[in-house]
């Protein structure tokens, strides 16, 4: 039998400890940024220094749906496809101060398809003590609820780390059929809720209810493209958090956005790496 308290233990002590240890040269502004007003800012005096300023994100709807950024690393030649997000050349400036970090750090919840996480071993946290600091400031759980979409509802869930932690809450957006096929599973694991809307509606309605019925007001998204796509196209994404790499790499033709209309959106601000991250360029686009 798996003792999944201790592996998720384990884990936690190594992402904390590589976090902890990675050397961070952080970004540098490039120009001015465009009128923030509208936008909430974040930060302390470590991420500030770091990232050069504040970091900001749009507030949180009125009514209706939760409040959704994307995050993405892409290599030079914008591909996003990798094994693993660092193989693209991101840094550890994107690594830790942005994709497990500020994108996230007032999230209630980080979101991924199924294909990001099925049967892997890890939890999608914030790992390094300043950013667990942070979010602390905020009164935020240690760790962000997640959530997985998946219309077919074929899930590791026996062998998942994600889907056995009682501790994080674990919500699956599926359809009706989905929602049969995990049944048996999610009975034996009371914090693991699943929101099951129609096929055509599943981002739009299941967001809505994870807000109305479960208090999810933020959410950052990590893809993979498919999902990404899906929630650009469906207009519930205010932020992209977009890194890009200075060398060429990943998996051909792996754009971050597939979608056939035309992406538009505003740049509010841009960052350029230093030292050893010359070359890698960071985009704060705010979606029209």
């Amino acid at each position: 039998m798996v003792d999944w308290k201790s592996r998720f233990e384990a884990f936690v002590a190594r992402k904390t400890q590589a976090a902890a240890a990675a050397s961070i040269p952080g970004y540098l502004q490039m120009g001015a940024a465009v009128d923030p007003s509208g936008l909430e800012t974040i930060g302390s005096e470590w991420t500030s220094r770091l990232f050069d300023g504040p970091f900001f994100e749009s507030p949180i709807p009125a009514r209706g749906l939760p409040a959704v950024n994307a995050v993405f690393v892409q290599s030079a030649d914008k591909n996003t496809g990798a094994r693993r997000p660092s193989d693209l050349g991101g840094g550890a400036t994107d690594m830790h101060l942005i994709y497990e970090g500020l994108s996230r750090v007032r999230a209630q919840a980080v979101m991924a398809g199924a294909a990001t996480i099925r049967d892997s071993q890890m939890i999608l946290s914030v790992w390094h003590p300043e950013l667990v600091r942070l979010r602390q400031s905020f009164g935020l759980p240690r760790h962000p609820a997640q959530i997985v979409a998946t219309r077919a509802g074929r899930l590791g869930i026996e062998s998942g780390l994600l889907f056995n932690v009682p501790d994080v809450p674990v919500f699956i957006l599926t359809t009706a059929e989905g929602a049969e096929t995990l049944k048996r599973q999610v009975d034996q694991r009371s914090w693991i809720t699943i929101v099951a809307a129609p096929g055509e509606m599943l981002l739009v309605d299941g967001l809505r209810r994870l807000r109305a019925g479960h208090g999810i007001h933020r959410i950052s998204c990590i893809g993979g493209r498919s999902l990404a796509t899906e929630l650009l196209k469906a207009g519930v994404v205010q932020d992209i958090y977009l890194t890009t790499s200075a060398r060429r790499g990943g998996e051909p033709g792996t754009p971050f956005y597939t979608g056939t209309k035309p992406l538009h959106t505003t740049c509010v601000l841009r960052k350029s790496g230093q030292r050893e991250e010359a070359g890698v360029v960071f985009e704060h686009l705010r979606v029209r």
